[in-house]
């Protein structure tokens, strides 16, 4: 007989309860990420509303007009669900014949190509291989201050001083109790989120060139409850969510990927039917930014590219290997035996998939008793948590491969310490402060897709922030970077779209983004179905014992390998093959 599914009451109380036995047992800044991660829980659903063509989502055709002087019949890269823009030539500062998103003609005046010598509108020389701005390696080749018509109204969204972008600020009811709970420990308040976001936008908007356009955020409060959306419920609150920053705040994107996640996978799907594109799809394949192409990207890295990186980690640096990193000695000595935990959606489930045919490729077979999957369902992580652990437990896994949510890691590890279970755990990054909520014993052997958090001060959102502001402000938001990293990736693509703005030609923006220098996230680059930029990451195992650099408190993940990048995509980038990482001080 089917459960009846928990009241908005029950599931109220159980967060409640929940928090206040972890608020007994935890330091106040780590019970805040705990809450922080409850909200970012992970639980793709179906949107109300159903794809079916996206409601002819390639509105607008052909778009026609000059990214860059001299520029031909540029081919717009992506899938087969990605609108074709032919660019004919134009000298700079020629007069151009364009479409707009809906189809209507549009004259703008053609900028000059990247790289051509003259001054910025933020007063950078620029030339060739000269970047917009000096303090970003992710920001876009530089471009000359443009001058001249931009076309006005290009797009939904667009006029020709504006280009709105939308902020839904969170309205759930289980949300505010747990942050009532955690204090000032919690993520901060939207207020927070929105100053240092903006502070980043009057920087921005100064420095990298819109043509005559700024960039406004306008936030809004929903009606949806992103906490319940992310439970499967409400979801017509996420579709009169869309509907709101399409009709009444008329945005051309939406930002509200937060510290607070206000957006959901239903919302984002809701925008993409909307015709609004959206700056989220945390973690969720590339199969999914293809069906809802071109509304949807990340400056995150995607669910198919992490489980790439997760294959070529496991095949170069562990399978068919002792499990030397297990806090039992038997799995130390022995060859390793795989376990995967993961979500039972399917979306999640097809990254799953992908790791297990990985492993299968390379001689290392998942067997199909230790392919486990668990519901995202606080009210049932005790009891699943349990049978997962004495599953893995009697099937003689020494490694676990823990593509988990970072709630339900805290009940694993726990289960684990109470079955005297020790493997090595192969874990989803989600930070310093989470990592502390595991039990120690069990991190102790812990292994992430991560490094060493950067120094602070020397961080290029920190520097950025202070540029922004002066040498005394502070961010008001613990999370800060979240906001940092988004807006300069939408910052960027919006420079590289050209004048005539419109959701086609800002995937163009997107996909032809250059490769970057390394920066503190890595070397971003753009290219086909680039979706999300990011590419390669560090690896890193759990000490329990070093000063974290994001709060300056004990207990941090800390690089292997003498903190090498190591290309997702790229197997040979993982050597030396067929030797243990260099990890725990070894």
């Amino acid at each position: 007989m089917a459960e009846e599914p928990l009241s908005q009451t029950e599931v109220e109380a159980m967060v409640r309860s929940y928090l206040a036995r972890v608020l007994r047992r935890y330091t106040p800044l780590a019970v805040g990420a705990v809450v922080f991660i409850l909200i970012v829980t992970l639980v793709p659903t179906k949107s109300a509303k159903q794809n079916t063509a996206l409601d002819n989502a390639n509105s607008g055709g052909q778009v026609q007009g000059s990214q860059q002087s001299g520029a031909t019949d540029t081919t717009l890269a992506g899938d087969s669900n990605t609108p074709v823009a032919s660019v004919p030539s134009g000298a700079a500062g020629s007069s151009v014949t364009g479409r707009s998103s809906s189809g209507g003609k549009v004259t703008f005046t053609a900028p000059a190509a990247a790289g051509t010598a003259g001054v910025t509108r933020g007063g950078v020389q620029c030339n060739n291989g000269v970047l917009q701005v000096p303090w970003s390696v992710y920001a876009p080749e530089c471009i000359p201050a443009y001058k001249g018509n931009n076309g006005g109204a290009t797009s939904w969204g667009v006029s020709g001083d504006t280009i709105t972008l939308a902020f839904r600020r969170t309205n759930s009811a289980e949300e505010k109790a747990a942050f009532a709970a955690a204090g000032s420990a919690a993520p901060g308040s939207d207020d927070q989120y929105l100053a240092d976001a903006r502070a980043y936008v009057d920087l921005f908007n100064k420095t990298y060139e819109l043509y005559g356009r700024k960039v406004v955020i306008k936030d809004y409060m929903g009606q949806g409850d992103n906490l319940q959306e992310d439970q499967g419920q409400n979801l017509q609150g996420a579709q009169a969510d869309a509907a709101t920053v399409h009709d009444t705040v008329k945005a051309f994107m939406d930002v509200s990927q937060s510290p607070t996640l206000a957006s959901t996978q239903p919302y984002e799907e809701d925008l993409a039917h909307e015709k609004v594109i959206a700056i989220g799809g945390l973690g969720l394949p590339k199969s999914w930014f293809k069906e809802f192409s071109p509304w949807e990207f990340s400056p995150i890295v995607d669910g198919t590219t992490a489980a790439t990186a997760t294959v070529n980690l496991l095949c170069n640096r562990a399978a068919n290997m002792n499990a030397i990193w297990a806090g039992d000695v038997q799995f130390q000595n022995t060859k390793r035996v795989f376990g995967l935990i993961a979500p039972n959606n399917p979306r999640y489930q097809e990254v799953a998939k992908q790791i297990s045919d990985g492993l299968k490729a390379c001689g290392s077979e998942l067997r199909p008793e230790n392919n486990v999957t668990y519901a995202i369902d606080v009210s049932r992580f005790a009891d699943e948590s349990a049978s997962i652990m004495a599953k893995m437990k009697v099937n003689g896994v020494s490694s676990i491969l823990c593509f988990c949510d970072p709630i339900v890691t805290i009940f694993l590890s726990n289960n684990a310490d109470g079955q005297q279970y020790h493997p090595e755990w192969f874990t989803t990054y989600w930070g310093d402060p989470i990592g502390r909520e595991n039990s120690q014993t069990q991190w102790n052997h812990a292994i992430t897709g991560a490094g060493t958090y950067p120094a602070k001060a020397q961080s290029e959102a920190y520097k950025a922030f202070k540029l922004a502001t002066n040498a005394s402000t502070e961010p008001q938001e613990q999370y800060y970077p979240v906001a940092y990293y988004l807006l300069n990736y939408v910052f960027g693509a919006l420079q590289r779209a050209g004048p005539n703005l419109t959701p086609q030609t800002f995937a163009q923006g997107v996909f032809s983004m250059a490769r970057t220098a390394r920066g503190d996230v890595g070397i971003w680059t753009g290219g086909p179905e680039a979706y999300a930029p990011v590419v390669e990451s560090q690896v890193g195992y759990w000490s329990t014992t070093a000063t974290s650099n994001f709060d300056n408190k004990t207990g941090a993940w800390i690089s292997c390998d003498n903190g090498k990048w190591f290309t997702a995509n790229d197997a040979s980038s993982w050597a030396p093959t067929h030797t243990q990482l260099h990890c725990f001080g070894k």
